[in-house]
């Protein structure tokens, strides 16, 4: 787009895309109105639960699945830069303008959060690193969208939820609906505007998107293989926690519907297969842990736990 895009000044112009993009704009507006001060609201969180006093076993399993959450957010934060750049509309701007503030406030605030927890924070793992990786590299804007939007903050969504209800730990627990209430915020920047991106999309595009998407959950599922011991010490069903992160990205598609401009019909027929490949797999390789497992599921578990940390391993040296 030319600079300066007098388009925008243009009163008919206006007139057509303000009904579309106008829920965009309120999510600006929202957020404003929404914004909490990281540093006081972690500070009367520490005084009112006298600090954080839990026994190390769950201080390393916090410190191994936040310090994912730590990076995801800082990844976060520069795509909804990246988007603030790539996108034209001025509410979609805006949205994008919005999250990059929420994504610097949620970054601080866990780092703040992990260096009063203590202990190693250790490196980020080799699949989440290829995820954001990933999202960070590509200059396609629909990747971006259906990528971070869609699938990395919906994820990040379940985990608050899980660790909220769990109470893994008062001041983490605590912290997490805040994070909660702005990751919901971002999820609707792409079920509002990633279907106007799609519009139109060809066969080829669509088998890439539909490649990519199964890649990204693909490493999502791995590394929570790799961090499932850690969930099991902060008393957190990763099983449960999974069938319902699927289910709030199959409700972000179908939420797509209803947006302006409709759902490609094309994207709707791959996020219904991704749902029940995703539901399949999950009833082999992340069955619940309250319910008894044959031998033979034990047995692929377990194996999967040992693959995923080769592969977590390979994937570090290939960085």
């Amino acid at each position: 787009m030319s600079f300066p895009p007098y388009r925008l000044l243009d009163r008919d112009h206006i007139a057509k895309t303000q009904a579309k993009f106008e829920r965009l704009e309120r999510l600006y507006h929202v957020g404003q109105q929404k914004a909490w001060d990281g540093k006081q609201v972690l500070a009367d969180l520490l005084k009112k639960h006298g600090g954080i006093r839990i026994p190390d076993a769950k201080r390393i399993a916090i410190g191994e699945v936040f310090s994912v959450i730590l990076w995801g957010e800082l990844a976060a934060w520069s795509i909804a830069c990246d988007l603030a750049l790539m996108l034209e509309e001025p509410g979609a701007k805006m949205a994008a303008t919005s999250q990059a503030h929420d994504e610097a406030r949620h970054f601080y605030v866990m780092r703040d959060y992990l260096l009063e927890l203590g202990g190693k924070i250790p490196p980020l793992d080799g699949y989440t690193a290829t995820v954001l990786n990933d999202l960070l590299d590509t200059r396609r804007l629909s990747d971006k969208l259906l990528g971070m939007q869609l699938i990395v903050e919906t994820t990040a969504l379940t985990l608050f939820r899980a660790v909220a209800q769990a109470r893994v730990e008062p001041v983490l627990s605590d912290l997490m609906p805040y994070y909660e209430r702005d990751e919901a915020r971002h999820v609707g920047l792409g079920v509002l505007y990633l279907p106007t991106v799609l519009k139109g999309a060809d066969r080829l595009e669509t088998a890439r998107l539909r490649l990519f998407q199964l890649k990204l959950i693909t490493m999502i599922g791995w590394g929570t293989h790799l961090k499932q011991r850690y969930f099991k010490d902060l008393g957190i069903d990763h099983a449960e926690a999974m069938r319902y992160g699927n289910r709030m990205v199959q409700e972000a598609f179908e939420g797509m519907r209803s947006s302006e401009g409709g759902q490609p019909r094309a994207v709707l027929a791959s996020s219904a297969m991704m749902q029940r490949i995703n539901e399949k797999a999950m009833e082999v390789f992340f069955p619940s842990q309250e319910a008894p497992q044959p031998a033979w599921q034990r047995a692929v578990v377990g194996f999967c736990g040992q693959l995923a940390r080769v592969g977590d391993v390979a994937l570090r040296m290939a960085a």
